[in-house]
């Protein structure tokens, strides 16, 4: 029973088939590089093979006579000897890639006689694996047959009729059972003696080693047997004999998928007179796909094809001579159109063909037994790895896909968030196309409009030019396209093309018509629940927008006439001053219109007030211009690029406009217009400064009784009252003409007091009681505002110390302008303040307004934030009256907004004023933030700010502002 293992029978072939592939991959390397060394007349290439016992010669080229250098190879396997005629003076740098390829042929040398060894060492090798709970016996060398006297086939599978357990003697199954049960718990290595039956009838005793392999299902274990007469041999051949089958044993069993696979397929080509070698396995129909194909030791890139004539290919045949007929595809394709062709089929017991094996050959083959043997020792693992390996794909392919999904979520609810603060529709469409290129796969996206009956497409720069596309270019006409578009309007639902991968999504109403996003994907459509929850969630923004866009326009505009108000009018200016050179300001009001309003009632002046844009824009023509209500019968005008002498002729112009006379309800009269005209840069560099010259300016002609008036530095200095107030506030500090009233702020919630607002108050010795809206705009002017500001937080900060003894919680609102606010230094002042009084940040909250950000936002969002670190509250003073984009509703660390006392006093009586309050109330609420409510002044106003779901209220209704020393005692009667 034992035979030579360096001798094994196969050793010989298996040498062959390496030198025959050394053949064809070192020498076309060697030759031409060796032509070119002058120095070397010949070169051969050796395998030292421990297996073998010896070392062998690859190849050898040119005269080998005479040795001069002898190279160690890339492993310590092989060797290359260089041949000289005379000593070499430099070592030789052999040709680039060689160590590689001759790597590769040491794996395929030892790969092959593994594969001898195992088919034809005497000792049992076999290897079992757990499927469906049962250890069954998957793959087995012929040894164990020999020795049992079956078929190896007929103990193989879940179906083998007969099992090993039958052939071991009674007395040794329990042991043996135990201590496999042993050897799979404790994933070890374990030696075990028994008594097996032999072919003969008698029981032998015999040796096992068990090695469990744990790495991958299903599990699995590789056997070794031998017999005891094996024990007589000496150390050495055992020794050797064991190397060979843990070679063989890791070649054979370790590997799985398609590793696996193709050393299968290596081992089949590399026999004798196989030319060429095709595993293909059946998808579906007539399909096919090709798991492994070789061509003379090459390995070939795997395809796709259909089979659907010619050889069936469930049946065994062996050297056909025309498989597939006249179908020079599949031939070529799969043996190379070689003369002689072999099947055999891979199938599970009484179950279609899974697999099948086609040979090509040269001439017809002899060795068929070997294939056979081969096959039918291998081919079950063969269908379980191509399973397993489909399994794997699949499931990666899912996970990708997942992935992918997941992906392609995130950057969804990513467009969602940034789509939330847009403020036009050129962002919303800009952004959205942005973030759906980086997140589909796609060919082409395209925005199509539905305006006066027909479909065109928009492109962005028709959004940002403000116009619609009407041409015959943009125009729709494809029926297809005209068909879904259609079904997409009427339905407002996403319509789906998946025999173009293209997808309709409904937008909403824009421009004036119906705007729908249309894509077309690359290769395949993404999941169904994703595309609609991105569609869902781009109508869901574009609805968004549309609402701060009316909300913008309520709060920008003039509900009346439809022309911009005073934060609309600062917000143009704001954008158009650094960009321009020059530009003018008009400011107008209608000289007599108090008393055309008076005579003929409110709805009669309305009238008038909306005669004014459309008279201004039909003198002005085409030229730019911005024009404003800025209330009641005042009117601004902005010209930008516009120098003083084009001003002032159009300002004329004007004049003469607005005095023609009006004819409403058949009435026909004349108001006329006192024009006051300020410059950029000369008078002024911001929209305030231009806005006050020109209100002087506009005063000046009404007292001089002159239509047109430019402003004039004199005009401004003479005036008394500037001149007190930019001289006289160190002094009134001083003398302590400046105090602090303390307004007090309800609680809706408990009708209690929150806190105070702080406001500054002047008694001036000669111009009597000031308010803070005749003197704060000039402190602006210079330093002054500063001073007032440090004055109104130490008189706050003093009172505080004592009325937060009352109530803990008491806080106490200041109003901070733009250039306090700007200043980088003033929360270093503001903390140490707080430090000088020991009081907490959050006793102090800071009150700005909406047009105090828009004069430098980047540097105001930076200091709101270092004030937020104090703990010092911000809160937005007269929301609504400024550029209510929101978006900075988002970014600053806010409390508390404050809806200005205009949409609060007439709320019961203006249902424009109700929706704005409601709306901002719900927005404030789902930001997290307060809403105050100024200007309650009686009970009903009261009822219906706390039915809104107001949070403070203040005015007249609740307190009038407290003077600071009284402030005490009505707390102890108030709290």
């Amino acid at each position: 029973m034992l035979v030579d293992n360096s001798r094994a029978p196969g050793l010989d072939d298996a040498w062959r088939s390496v030198s025959e592939l050394a053949q064809e991959i070192i020498v076309p390397l060697l030759q031409p590089w060796l032509a070119r060394q002058s120095e070397l007349i010949g070169l051969s290439v050796s395998i030292d093979d421990v297996q073998l016992g010896e070392s062998r010669t690859l190849c050898a080229l040119g005269d080998v006579s005479d040795l001069v250098q002898r190279l160690p190879g890339p492993d310590g396997q092989t060797e290359i000897v260089l041949y000289t005629q005379s000593p070499l003076e430099d070592i030789v740098e052999l040709p680039e890639g060689l160590a590689a390829r001759i790597a590769q042929l040491v794996v395929f040398q030892q790969q092959l006689v593994s594969a001898q060894i195992f088919r034809f060492s005497p000792i049992i090798q076999y290897e079992a694996a757990e499927l469906d709970g049962r250890w069954v016996l998957i793959q087995a060398n012929p040894a164990l047959g020999d020795f049992l006297g079956v078929d190896p086939a007929e103990l193989e599978g879940r179906g083998a009729r007969k099992v090993m357990i039958d052939f071991i003697h009674p007395d040794d199954v329990r042991m043996l059972m135990t201590s496999y049960d042993m050897t799979r718990t404790t994933s070890r290595q374990m030696t075990l003696q028994y008594r097996l039956l032999a072919a003969d009838g008698v029981y032998y005793p015999v040796t096992e080693r068990v090695l469990y392999i744990s790495d991958d299902p299903p599990r699995r274990c590789i056997s070794t047997i031998w017999h005891r007469e094996l024990d007589q041999m000496d150390s050495q051949t055992q020794y050797q004999l064991f190397h060979d089958i843990q070679t063989t044993t890791a070649d054979l069993s370790l590997l799985s998928g398609r590793e696996f696979l193709h050393h299968f397929c290596r081992r089949l080509e590399a026999l004798d007179d196989v030319d060429s070698l095709a595993l293909i396995a059946h998808t579906r129909g007539d399909w096919w796909e090709s798991w492994a194909l070789y061509r003379r030791a090459s390995q070939l890139p795997d395809f796709h094809i259909q089979l659907n004539h010619g050889h069936r290919l469930d049946e065994a045949a062996w050297n056909l001579t025309s498989l597939f007929g006249r179908d020079d595809d599949a031939s070529q394709a799969l043996y190379d159109q070689m003369p002689y062709q072999s099947v055999l089929p891979l199938k599970h017991d009484g179950e279609s063909v899974v697999a099948c094996l086609i040979l090509g050959s040269v001439k017809p083959l002899s060795n068929s037994d070997q294939v056979v043997q081969l096959v039918r020792l291998l081919g079950i693992r063969v269908l379980r790895e191509i399973r397993q390996v489909r399994i794997a794909e699949a499931q990666w392919e899912q996970n990708l896909q997942l992935q992918q999904q997941k992906q392609q979520l995130t950057r969804m609810v990513t467009l969602l968030g940034d789509l939330d603060t847009v403020a036009d529709e050129f962002s919303f469409m800009r952004i959205t196309e942005d973030q759906l290129r980086q997140t589909f796969n796609l060919q082409c996206l395209d925005w199509v409009l539905w305006v006066s009956g027909e479909w065109h497409r928009l492109t962005l720069e028709d959004v940002l030019m403000n116009r619609r596309p009407a041409s015959d270019a943009t125009r729709i006409v494809k029926p297809n396209w005209i068909e879904f578009l259609e079904q997409v309007r009427r339905q407002s639902e996403m319509v789906v093309y998946r025999g173009r991968l293209r997808v309709f999504w409904p937008v909403g109403s824009a421009l004036d018509g119906f705007l729908v996003l249309v894509q077309t994907f690359r290769k395949s459509l993404p999941d169904r629940e994703l595309l609609e929850f991105a569609q869902n969630s781009l109508t869901l923004a574009h609805q968004g927008l549309v609402q701060r866009e009316n909300l913008r326009r309520q709060a920008m505009y003039d509900s009346l006439t439809g022309l911009g108000n005073r934060s609309q009018l600062h917000a143009w200016i704001k954008v158009a001053l650094p960009v321009k050179e020059r530009a003018s300001l008009l400011l107008f009001d209608l000289n007599r219109f108090k008393e055309i309003n008076d005579s003929f009632g409110h709805q009669f002046g309305d009238r008038l007030l909306c005669e004014i844009g459309p008279r201004i824009s039909s003198t002005l023509g085409d030229r730019e211009h911005y024009l404003s209500r800025l209330g009641g019968d005042e009117f601004a005008l902005f010209l930008p690029d516009t120098d003083t002498e084009t001003s002032s002729e159009l300002a004329g112009k004007l004049h003469k406009a607005l005095a023609k006379s009006y004819t409403i309800d058949g009435l026909r009269f004349q108001v006329e217009a006192s024009i006051g005209v300020a410059q950029f840069p000369q008078h002024g560099d911001d929209g305030h400064e231009l806005l006050r010259c020109a209100d002087v300016a506009m005063y000046a002609a009404k007292h001089t009784n002159r239509s047109v008036v430019l402003f004039d530095p004199q005009l401004d200095n003479s005036t008394p009252m500037r001149i007190a107030v930019l001289s006289g506030l160190d002094q009134a500090i001083a003398e302590h003409q400046l105090s602090v009233a303390y307004q007090p702020l309800m609680q809706t919630s408990t009708g209690q007091v929150a806190g105070f607002e702080a406001l500054v108050r002047w008694s001036h010795p000669e111009f009597g009681e000031l308010s803070p809206s005749e003197f704060i705009p000039l402190a602006e002017v210079g330093e002054g505002i500063r001073k007032i500001t440090d004055f109104v937080l130490r008189s706050t900060l003093e009172y505080l110390v004592v009325w937060r003894r009352l109530l803990p919680q008491m806080h106490v609102a200041v109003n901070i302008s733009p250039r306090v606010l700007l200043d980088h230094d003033f929360p270093n002042r503001v903390q140490a303040l707080l430090e000088a009084y020991n009081l907490p940040g959050e006793s102090v909250v800071m009150e700005l307004t909406e047009s105090t950000l828009l004069v430098d936002p980047v540097r105001a969002v930076e200091i709101i934030h270092s004030l937020s670190a104090l703990g010092v509250k911000v809160e937005i003073d007269d929301f609504g009256t400024g550029y209510s984009s929101l978006s900075y509703l988002k970014r600053l660390p806010l409390s508390a907004l404050k809806i200005d006392r205009s949409f609060v006093a007439d709320i019961s009586s203006d249902s424009h004023n109700e929706v704005i309050v409601q709306s901002t109330v719900q927005m404030a609420h789902n930001l997290g933030l307060q809403v105050v409510a100024e200007g309650v002044e009686d009970e009903a106003t009261l009822l219906k700010m706390m039915r809104l779901g107001c949070d403070m209220i203040q005015g007249y209704y609740f307190s009038k502002p407290i003077p600071g020393d009284e402030v005490e005692e009505w707390l102890k009667r108030n709290r």
